[in-house]
């Protein structure tokens, strides 16, 4: 959520400091540097001192950090406090994923749980946009903005007595070394493909744009050579090289890597067509949103009750569905604002179909995955999922804001994007078809 609460908030943050539009895109961008790089990392830190453990501190200082940026005095550490909050972050959000891999029995308990956790994120993407357009529009304090971040204060107060109360520690493995060099490779290697993706569209594509995914290239090759080098000593592998040989998993991961790159990339676009192509207020957009937000959660509730029942044709189904959704976009959405009930009706079609893939997709990349790879799984999971997230606002975001500098309408280079994110479900459901229902 907390990316997409600040992206609304980004036009009211760039006026209340005069800044760039460099720095303002920092704020979102350290952010997930921070995330995306350490995510692997955290996992295996998990594993090491225990989940619970990591995700008590993690959400500890997930809430210090966003108070931090709440009061932050100038951009340069609202910039600074932002990375530190991606950071805390990726030591959080995959203990969760494991936990609930380890707690729950393989079946429809797990589905059904991994199915909740799938709701919450699918959520959280609306909500976000939503509380970030009230927050603004409310005006209770005078920079209103900063209630994006204080909000995550009393949230994650009763987070943290939640977990410390609720869970149970998994267990440890205090006697394995952590791969040190691994994490300084695979960071700085995660740090050369992030930041170009995030930051080289606002600098027109520079010469060391290139120069850094070229170097994040050799860097992965230096990364899995030490990886296979350190399989049977006392070293802890930071990814464990089995996971690989799970079809499911990697066929499943790389659905993810369609999914939530078109996945935000069109939350990014329609964002923008309706507030700069139909002059519609951040506030209204919001509201606008929310209908998608209200048919994602009944679809949600309805697939992780049916999962069993229909599998993978559930996944393939809701991939039709928002490809009607977007080709009926391309049909209503022109160069006058539409109806708004073609707005409404339009995004609740996308709500309905996402919810029968989301919740699901998470449990169908890990089924296959022994306990004893839960934490190293959930690693991989999340970081592809950021790292996609990136790459589709940079190459399909970029595409949108490409045509839009070289002269086009708005609803045109929202038309093209429609185009792309059909080509990606295509993908996703092609993808889909290669794991079969039940064990592989």
């Amino acid at each position: 959520m907390d990316i997409f609460i600040v992206n609304v908030s980004l036009p009211t943050i760039q006026s209340y400091y005069a800044a760039s539009d460099a720095k303002v895109q920092l704020v979102v961008a350290v952010y997930l540097i921070g995330y995306a790089v350490f995510l692997i990392t955290g996992s295996r830190i998990g594993d090491k001192f225990g989940r619970k453990k990591v995700l008590v501190w993690g959400l500890l200082a997930f809430t210090a950090t966003s108070v931090l940026c709440g009061m932050a005095g100038s951009i340069g550490e609202l910039i600074a406090f932002r990375f530190f909050q991606g950071v805390s972050a990726a030591f959080m959000v995959p203990q969760t994923v494991t936990l609930i891999h380890l707690n729950f029995r393989e079946g429809n308990d797990r589905n059904r749980a991994f199915g909740y956790y799938g709701i919450v994120q699918g959520m959280a993407a609306i909500l976000g946009q939503f509380l970030g357009g009230y927050f603004i529009h409310a005006g209770w304090i005078q920079a209103p903005w900063r209630l994006i971040f204080l909000v995550n204060l009393p949230i994650g107060v009763v987070a943290v007595i939640l977990a410390a109360l609720s869970l149970r520690e998994s267990s440890q493995n205090r006697q394995r070394k952590l791969d040190i060099t691994g994490v300084v490779l695979l960071t700085l290697s995660l740090v050369c493909i992030i930041y170009p993706l995030t930051q080289g569209r606002e600098y027109g594509w520079p010469w060391w744009s290139y120069v850094l995914l070229l170097g994040a290239a050799a860097g992965l090759n230096i990364f899995f050579r030490h990886l296979k080098r350190t399989v049977g000593t006392n070293r802890e592998p930071l990814i464990d090289l089995h996971l690989f040989r799970i079809r499911s998993f990697n066929t499943g991961v790389l659905a993810v890597f369609f999914y939530f790159g078109l996945h935000n990339a069109f939350l990014l676009t329609c964002a923008i067509l309706l507030q700069k192509g139909y002059q519609i207020g951040p506030y209204t957009a919001s509201i606008l949103f929310t209908a998608l937000g209200w048919a994602y959660m009944f679809s949600s509730w309805w697939s992780i009750r049916n999962a069993g029942k229909y599998g993978i044709r559930m996944l393939q189904a809701g991939c039709v569905i928002m490809a009607v959704s977007f080709l009926s976009q391309v049909l209503l959405f022109g160069a006058s604002v539409p109806a708004p009930l073609s707005i409404v009706v339009c995004y609740i079609v996308f709500g309905l179909g996402s919810g029968l893939v989301l919740p699901s997709l998470l449990n169908v990349s890990l089924r296959d995955v022994p306990a004893a790879l839960a934490g190293s799984s959930s690693g991989v999971y999340s970081t592809i999922q950021q790292f996609s997230s990136a790459a589709g606002v940079s190459m399909l975001g970029g595409l949108f804001f490409s045509m839009l500098s070289h002269g086009s309408d708005y609803h045109l280079a929202y038309r093209v994007s429609l185009y792309c994110f059909i080509a990606y479900l295509g993908v996703i459901f092609l993808l889909l078809n290669r794991i079969k229902d039940g064990k592989n």
